[in-house]
């Protein structure tokens, strides 16, 4: 592994180095110098590339990766746990949170469908005691109803009897005076014979003879059938009347008859219609309870249960191979004698060129 201090001691040496070999230098033209500065470079540059390499990928040495890479390698292993385990919790509280809606949702279900069961047990209840009110209600109005019956039938029963009674008080008064007609002409028929037999009698006593006496006679015995005709005129009158009277009396009662048959057909009949009426009143009653009771609950499907949530596919974290080292080709060196040669020569041609300069020219 690099080593900053080894590389400062070869700083050092090469120094020193350069300095003992200053008249090596000064041979060669300062190849020496130029040829041990380029190795320094280097092998800095290898030096740096190395420490470069093994803070990045670890030791050179080794094919395990470390270093900066290792630990990048690392950070990102316990990222994608960490991103593991974070999306498992969250997806675990959503299957959570969903259940929980689930178990929330079919309780209310279970509840709505009791509250539904109650509402209709009290429509049922109510209807059947609506219902059993509307009985007895249909029996009070029947009952009503025939008690209306009798009493228009004991009315009319009353009044067919007071009809009777009149009716049989007319007859025997129309009776009555049919005989008491007959009795008084028979009265008056019979004292007027008598009056006439009387005065008869009178006229015989007097002792009247001839025409005269018998014109009397004849005269009271016409006058006497006269009053008779007359009587049994008005008794015919009389008796004509009463039976007129009669016959009149009949008619009445015959359509009085009618008439109390006729009030208790229409009694009978509007007892039919009123309990008819009464009925369908009940049956109404009966339809409106019926039809406020709801339909007969049900219980509505259940809920579907959560799928559990589908579970994100995580791609493996790179892992990164170490590259090679990087190369760098050593250092150009000069040739020592020949940069020394080249001094030599250098200097002894600028020797000859001082020395012509000096003696000038021949």
């Amino acid at each position: 592994m690099f080593n900053p201090k080894e590389n400062l001691l070869d700083q050092q040496l090469s120094e020193s180095g350069l300095e003992m070999n200053f008249f090596l230098d000064f041979l060669t033209g300062g190849a020496d110098s130029r040829n041990k500065a380029a190795t320094a470079q280097v092998k800095n540059q290898r030096a740096n590339i190395r420490a470069n390499y093994e803070f990045q990928w670890g030791d050179s040495d080794s094919d395990e990766l470390g270093g900066e890479a290792l630990r990048k390698y690392d950070y990102a292993q316990e990222g994608l746990m960490i991103t593991k385990r974070n999306t498992e919790a969250n997806l675990a509280f959503q299957e959570a949170e969903r259940m929980q809606q689930y178990h929330y949702g079919m309780g209310i279900r279970a509840y709505e469908h009791n509250q539904e069961v109650k509402a209709y047990n009290a429509a049922v209840s109510g209807a059947l005691q609506q219902q059993s009110f509307n009985q007895l209600a249909e029996q009070a109005a029947l009952v009503d109803q025939e008690r209306l019956l009798h009493e228009q039938m004991l009315s009319i029963a009353f009044d067919e009897t007071e009809t009777l009674l009149n009716y049989g008080a007319a007859t025997v008064g129309l009776g009555l005076k049919k005989r008491q007609a007959k009795a008084q002409a028979v009265t008056r028929a019979q004292a007027d014979r008598i009056s006439t037999l009387k005065e008869t009698g009178a006229a015989m006593a007097r002792g009247a003879s001839g025409r005269t006496a018998g014109k009397n006679i004849q005269g009271l015995l016409a006058e006497s059938g006269a009053r008779q005709a007359a009587i049994i005129d008005e008794f015919m009158f009389n008796t004509e009347a009463t039976e007129q009277d009669f016959m009149r009396l009949n008619r009445q009662f015959i359509i009085d008859q009618v008439g109390f048959e006729t009030s208790r057909e229409s009694a009978t009949l509007s007892d039919v219609a009123a309990k008819n009426r009464i009925k369908l009143q009940s049956l109404q009653a009966a339809m409106d309870a019926a039809s406020r009771i709801p339909m007969v609950p049900e219980l509505s499907p259940p809920l579907p249960k959560p799928y559990a949530l589908p579970r994100p596919e995580f791609q493996d974290i790179y892992e990164p191979k170490k590259p090679p080292m990087t190369q760098v080709a050593d250092a150009a060196q000069e040739n020592l004698f020949a940069a020394g040669l080249n001094t030599t020569i250098g200097l002894v041609a600028q020797g000859a060129g001082i020395y012509r300069n000096i003696k000038g020219p021949t």
